[in-house]
């Protein structure tokens, strides 16, 4: 695999990772002002905010490894570059 694409793939993770949050970031934003606490929907939009929590967790993480293999492969370019020159 080339180093250029493996620093693009980090990339791509980091932007797909970022809209996600984003998305769970809105949801969660969403929910405290959609329905009274007491509503038969309440539980349901609970359960939601709760899955837009753990989403947004769990994005975080593939951001954060996405950003780790963007450095290791950057760290890896200057690396070649210092053998070469």
């Amino acid at each position: 695999m080339d180093v250029g694409s493996v620093v693009n793939q980090g990339l791509i993770g980091m932007q797909k990772s970022q809209v996600s949050m984003a998305q769970s970031a809105q949801q969660i934003a969403q929910a405290g002002t959609t329905q009274r606490a007491d509503s038969p929907q309440a539980s349901s939009q609970s359960q939601d905010l709760a899955e837009s929590l753990v989403n947004l967790r769990a994005q975080s993480q593939v951001f954060d490894s996405s950003a780790r293999v963007v450095k290791s492969a950057d760290e890896t370019i200057g690396t070649l570059l210092d053998i070469r020159a």
